[in-house]
């Protein structure tokens, strides 16, 4: 009996160790495929676009905006032009709960289900999501505007800390980031 205990504990242990390892790196910059993080955009005319970055819950606020206007600056380029204006940003900070299965259960939330196997709730995290709609520009508009930004600027300032998925290193300010561009958002 106390062999099998001493297995049960060890095992959520293993589990528990193996989830948290897989959620301790922050969100790379990546398109979002079929995951839930990275970043993703929408063309809504010829010189606009819709762009979204969703991070983990251990990636920071300042790294979800930064990447968000990293991918305009790389949009931006990409299309020809060498200017774009932020129209909107919002940033959303998202708590979310997380359920874990623990043998015996115990603890204030825990909800009895057959054989004494409880899931107990637990207070998840604060993980952010940035949104914007931007227009691409060729040249600085004359007034001065501080919602417009310099794409080449952008990428030379914000690229040394960006991190990619494979490697963890910045991207260099002459160089682009061969992913495929998505058209959802």
């Amino acid at each position: 009996m106390k062999s099998n205990m001493i297995k049960q504990i060890a095992a959520v242990a293993i589990v528990t160790l193996a989830l948290g390892a897989c959620a301790l790196q922050p969100t790379p910059y990546k398109a979002k495929g079929d995951t839930r993080y990275g970043y993703s955009e929408q063309r809504l005319e010829a010189d606009r676009y819709r762009v979204r970055f969703a991070g983990n819950d251990v990636t920071e606020r300042d790294t979800v905006q930064n990447y968000l206007l990293f991918r305009a600056a790389e949009l931006t380029l990409a299309n020809g032009f060498t200017y774009f204006r932020m129209l909107d940003e919002q940033v959303d900070e998202i708590e979310d709960d997380e359920t874990v299965v623990v043998s015996g259960g115990h603890g204030i939330y825990s909800y009895p289900l057959i054989f004494g196997t409880r899931i107990s709730t637990v207070k998840g995290s604060t993980r952010f999501e940035a949104g914007a709609q931007f227009k691409m520009l060729k040249s600085r508009p004359e007034k001065d505007d501080a919602y417009v930004f310099d794409a080449r600027e952008v990428k030379r300032n914000i690229g040394p800390t960006v991190v990619l998925p494979n490697d963890g290193k910045g991207v260099k300010p002459g160089q682009t980031v061969n992913e495929p561009v998505s058209t959802s958002s």
